[in-house]
């Protein structure tokens, strides 16, 4: 008797802490982006001007700093080398945002012939290793625009050594505007 006493009390404190984990790990669903600035004071309007025309926001200038993107090998594309990149795409985590065949998901397919920052192999290479933030610090600035529910995260702390280039190689294998020159 005992133990279902204290298995009816732990059950619901397991059940709300689920809930509550749940509900915090939804509400950073998406909270990437940095917060806007604060509006600043609105400008007294003239009398007797008639209204401007809206205009559109430029885009967010790269930074001051800007490195260029390394430039890398050729990507060898064979059978073998795009199935361990579909391995890789699948046990890294990258279909999770991309799809399971990389045909995308609540971030951009890798299947068809819009790429956000540009579908050269180093611009592949880079994004893949460093990320969106590794993209800015390169002075790229997105070029086409798809469905983005979040920032890419680097992945050069997940993968080892060649395993970029198997994603590359499976890339190209789902894809054959990958790798072109832009």
């Amino acid at each position: 008797m005992r133990n279902a006493v204290v298995r009816h009390s732990v059950v619901p404190k397991l059940l709300h802490l689920s809930v509550f984990v749940l509900t915090l790990a939804l509400a950073a669903c998406g909270k990437d982006a940095p917060p806007s600035a604060p509006a600043a004071a609105p400008a007294p309007a003239p009398s007797a001007a008639p209204a401007a025309a809206p205009v559109a926001a430029a885009p967010t200038p790269p930074p001051a700093a800007v490195t260029p993107i390394p430039k890398g090998p050729p990507v060898k594309v064979t059978p073998e080398l795009a199935a361990e990149g579909k391995k890789i795409f699948l046990s890294a985590g990258c279909s999770a945002c991309h799809g399971g065949t990389g045909g995308g998901g609540m971030c951009p397919p890798l299947t068809n012939d819009i790429w956000v920052y540009g579908h050269d192999d180093d611009t592949l290479r880079t994004l893949i290793s460093e990320g969106t933030a590794g993209m800015t610090a390169h002075g790229k600035v997105r070029v086409g625009h798809e469905k983005v529910v979040g920032q890419m995260p680097p992945f050069a702390p997940v993968l080892k050594e060649g395993d970029t280039e198997k994603l590359l190689a499976f890339i190209h294998s789902i894809n054959k505007t990958a790798g072109a020159a832009p």
